[in-house]
């Protein structure tokens, strides 16, 4: 229970905050009860009309199956592919290159960035699909890697 002592004109009184449901509110002043009402303010008014989100429970599975498939080949193995459509700007390999894990092997420009294209496995260069200044669309292949 909330009490507060008040001075007004000279005059004390002592109130507690006896119950409130939404805008009701029930105060007992030196003893005697009084029924109020509050009046929202606006940010109450803008709160009670916004909608509250309420999402559906997550259950999650006990199961110990997997979700996806494995993957038929190590990562980086085989083709490098265009993340995005753009254009190539710089070939930095040549067949027969011999690559490590994260090296340059170009740089293409797509959606007015450039992106490096990187190795994603150690490996020798077998074959490069594109030539700078060529466009080239997303997931078309650029570079392919023989890993080691």
């Amino acid at each position: 229970m909330n009490i507060y002592k008040f001075k007004i004109y000279g005059h004390e009184y002592e109130t507690k905050v006896v119950r409130r449901e939404d805008d009701e509110i029930v105060i007992s002043v030196n003893g005697q009860e009084y029924k109020a009402y509050i009046e929202p303010t606006r940010r109450q008014t803008l709160a009670k009309a916004t909608p509250k989100l309420e999402r559906p429970k997550v259950v999650h599975s006990s199961d110990d199956t997997k979700k996806t498939a494995a993957p038929s080949e190590a990562k980086g193995a085989g083709s490098i592919k265009a993340p995005l459509p753009g254009l190539v700007l710089k070939v930095m390999v040549k067949e027969g290159d011999t690559v490590k894990s994260g090296q340059q092997l170009l740089i293409m420009e797509a959606m007015k960035m450039q992106n490096s294209i990187a190795s994603t496995t150690d490996g020798v260069v077998a074959s490069i699909a594109v030539s700078e200044g060529a466009s080239v669309l997303e997931g078309q292949e650029l570079v392919t890697i023989n890993p080691a």
